[in-house]
């Protein structure tokens, strides 16, 4: 009998890797702390929803799993976050199931749709999907910040909104 329990876990697009593998709380040296290992889909759903703010359906799709593997892999991030910023630990940013998304290292490499495994029809309709997302969610911040704009409580010190229209 196999010791492993349910289906094994799927890849992940991510857009890239970071350059930067670590952090260390300030004024600790690497041999007087442990580190927290937060793998790197962990590290884009955390990108995705909490810094990009975007919906959960959308970085579901964006990565390409669904929203409850997503949620798992946000909760899971998150505990490791605050457990390292609570307790003094460093985060090392490593390992993980991904794939790097097609154009994730610049927009100019060559043949980087077939080295994933994405055929060229699929890559268009994934980006054609992606652009509908992104044009829904402008339309969104659009709206709010014509909201915001209208609060008569946000209005700068010489009495002109701030921001502008996108």
């Amino acid at each position: 009998m196999c010791p492993c329990k349910g289906r094994r876990r799927g890849k992940r697009w991510i857009s890239e890797v970071p350059p930067i593998g670590s952090f260390v709380p300030e004024g600790c040296s690497l041999q007087d702390i442990g580190f927290i290992s937060l793998t790197l889909e962990e590290l884009e759903t955390v990108r995705l929803v909490d810094l990009l703010e975007l919906e959960q359906d959308e970085a579901a799709f964006y990565m390409g799993i669904s929203r409850k593997a997503l949620w798992n892999d946000l909760v899971s991030a998150r505990k490791k976050i605050a457990a390292a910023l609570v307790y003094g630990s460093g985060i090392k940013i490593e390992g993980g199931s991904y794939a790097i998304r097609a154009g994730g290292c610049c927009p100019n490499c060559p043949g980087r749709a077939q080295e994933v495994g994405i055929s060229r029809e699929d890559e268009i309709c994934l980006v054609a999907r992606e652009m509908l997302i992104l044009r829904n969610r402008l339309a969104r911040l659009n709206s709010r910040m014509v909201a915001l704009k209208e609060s008569p409580s946000l209005e700068a010190e010489n009495g002109e909104p701030c921001g502008e229209q996108i």
